[in-house]
């Protein structure tokens, strides 16, 4: 029998179909010049032709786009050849190195290549080098894959469910503050706090909030802070919802623990706070704007000064909503500590708020009737 020459890389393909002849390779259908548009995920060790293009996923959740028979792409950043056990071990090695974000896996000896040899680089893309032969894969870090789902928009904004059941939403800016006037000032521990001391207070639209201080000043600005400011932090509500809990826009919308400086609202079945020893006569007539402004009242004893169209903005506690004007200024009779009123939206949330300052109010707003002790 005469002698059959063979070339070097004849002798190596024909020893690889011999070792994994179960597991023949093939170029058949690859070294494509883009990637194909169904890519299928796969776990475990690739095979060519039939995983070409597609996306292997590493035990660290990371995703690869795999190409049979092709060299790195030109560029690629080499960081270092490791001899591994086999493909499984060489994407394993991968995950396992810092920046690994490409490999290249020899299947079979090739000269100076043994099987197993693979290669990390820190960069890599779609290569267009093909390989001579079938003994070179590449694969390089692809962003995760996304499936279709219906979109699922939730309305801030709304009142109805199930997006109501989110509690009230608030925009914040860092470095920024409204700078607006602001109707109501309190100390707060953090900015969560001081958000959700808006949120217990009806009619508060946004807050500006100094960290190192601790101070808090609710407003009622409804839109983005335009003054640049180093130390504060500022936020403005998007919109009231809860519709889906008792806890409703109408109520408190969202505060879902009070600070401990801010005196919770009634329970809705709760009466308000009455005076310790309430009189047994009739009530007297309801103390209002329209009757009494800048004049002097006597309600069981207590002696006001009303004042409409101002208010106080000193540290205060909030004590009821829903009250009337007259029970606003009872609380404050019934309360020690109490010098002052400001009964905030008369014609609204109509809140309660009681003072320990005394004399008049410095400042002026039509939302408020403030009043103090004579």
């Amino acid at each position: 029998m005469g002698l059959l020459n063979l070339s070097t890389s004849a002798l190596v393909l024909i020893n690889l179909y011999l070792a994994h002849s179960i597991e023949a390779r093939s170029c058949d259908g690859t070294q494509v010049t883009t990637l194909k548009a169904n890519q299928v995920v796969i776990k475990g060790v690739p095979q060519c032709p039939q995983n070409d293009g597609d996306i292997i996923e590493t035990s660290d959740g990371g995703y690869y786009n795999f190409q049979c028979c092709m060299h790195e792409s030109k560029g690629s950043n080499f960081i270092k050849n490791v001899q591994t056990t086999g493909y499984d071990d060489c994407i394993n090695q991968c995950t396992l190195t810092d920046n690994c974000q490409a490999f290249r896996y020899v299947f079979g000896d090739y000269n100076d290549e043994k099987a197993g040899a693979c290669k990390l680089y820190g960069s890599g893309t779609f290569s267009d080098t093909k390989c001579g032969n079938t003994l070179h894969d590449w694969a390089y870090l692809t962003d995760p894959p996304v499936i279709e789902v219906p979109e699922s928009v939730r309305a801030a904004c709304s009142t109805e469910c199930p997006d109501a059941d989110v509690f009230e939403v608030f925009h914040l800016d860092c470095q920024k503050r409204h700078g607006t006037a602001w109707f109501h000032k309190l100390e707060s521990n953090s900015l969560k706090e001081c958000t959700e001391s808006c949120a217990s207070f009806i009619g508060c639209q946004s807050v500006d909030y100094h960290k190192r201080t601790k101070k808090c000043y609710l407003g009622k600005r409804t839109s983005k802070p335009t003054l640049d400011a180093p130390g504060w932090t500022t936020a403005y509500s998007l919109g009231c919802s809860g519709a889906c809990t008792d806890d409703s826009c109408g109520n408190t919308c969202g505060l879902t623990a009070p600070p401990a400086n801010i005196t919770p609202k009634p329970e809705q079945d709760q009466e308000p706070i009455m005076p310790a020893n309430p009189t047994t006569s009739p009530p007297p007539k309801e103390i209002n704007c329209n009757d009494h402004n800048n004049s002097q009242v006597d309600l069981d004893g207590t002696k006001y000064e009303i004042r409409c169209g101002k208010q106080y903005r000193e540290n205060g506690r909030h004590a009821a909503s829903g009250i009337s004007y007259t029970e606003c200024l009872k609380l404050c009779s019934a309360d020690s500590t109490c010098n002052s009123v400001d009964y905030w939206e008369p014609s609204g949330g109509q809140s309660c708020y009681l003072f320990s300052v005394t004399g008049e109010p410095a400042h002026s707003t039509e939302l408020n009737w403030a009043a103090f002790k004579a």
